[in-house]
C-alpha cells in the first residue's frame, strides 16, 4: 500500500540518513515523465488530445509537445492543459504538484480566480477575461478561443 505524503513527510523529518530513506521507500516517488502521466489522465477520463488542446487554448503544436514530452510546461501552461481536461481542483493540484509545481493557493488572489474559474467548470478563455477583468496578466493562453 502506498504511503501518505505526510507519512513519507514525516519519516523523512525522522530520518538520519537519506540514503537510508530512499531504500526504506523505493516505490514511493513520482519518476514517471510527466508526459506519461498526462497519458494515463487522457485514457482515465476517455479525453481526446485534440479536444483536450483545443480546450486548452494553447498553440495546437505546442499543446502537443507537451503531451508528448517534448516541450516542458510552465506551470500556467499546465494550468491551461487541465482547463482542457476538465479537471477538477483535486486533480488540478495532483498534477501542478506532480509536476514539481506548488498547488493552487486559495490565499493568492490570481490562483483564487483559476479555484473560482475550475470548480466553476467555466472555460479557460472566460477565466482568461476574469483574470483580465481583475488586472492579472493573461498568460495561461496566448491564442484566440477557437
Amino acid at each position: 500500500m502506498q504511503k501518505t505524503t505526510d507519512q513519507l513527510m514525516n519519516e523523512i523529518q525522522n530520518s538520519h540518513e537519506i540514503e537510508k530513506f530512499f531504500e526504506n521507500n523505493n516505490g514511493e516517488f513520482t519518476e514517471k515523465p510527466l508526459c506519461d502521466h498526462l497519458e494515463h489522465l487522457l485514457k482515465e477520463k476517455k479525453l481526446q488530445k485534440s479536444k483536450v488542446v483545443a480546450r486548452s487554448g494553447l498553440n495546437r503544436i505546442y499543446g502537443y509537445q507537451i503531451l508528448s514530452g517534448k516541450r516542458v510546461p510552465s506551470r500556467d501552461k499546465l494550468i491551461a492543459l487541465c482547463f482542457g481536461m476538465m479537471l477538477d481542483i483535486d486533480e488540478t493540484d495532483d498534477l501542478l504538484k506532480y509536476a514539481g509545481y506548488n498547488p493552487l493557493y486559495a490565499r493568492n488572489k490570481r490562483d483564487s480566480i483559476l479555484i473560482f474559474a475550475i470548480s466553476n467548470k467555466k472555460s479557460i478563455f472566460t477565466a482568461n477575461e476574469m483574470l483580465f477583468d481583475n488586472d492579472f496578466e493573461l498568460s495561461l493562453i496566448h491564442i484566440s478561443e477557437p
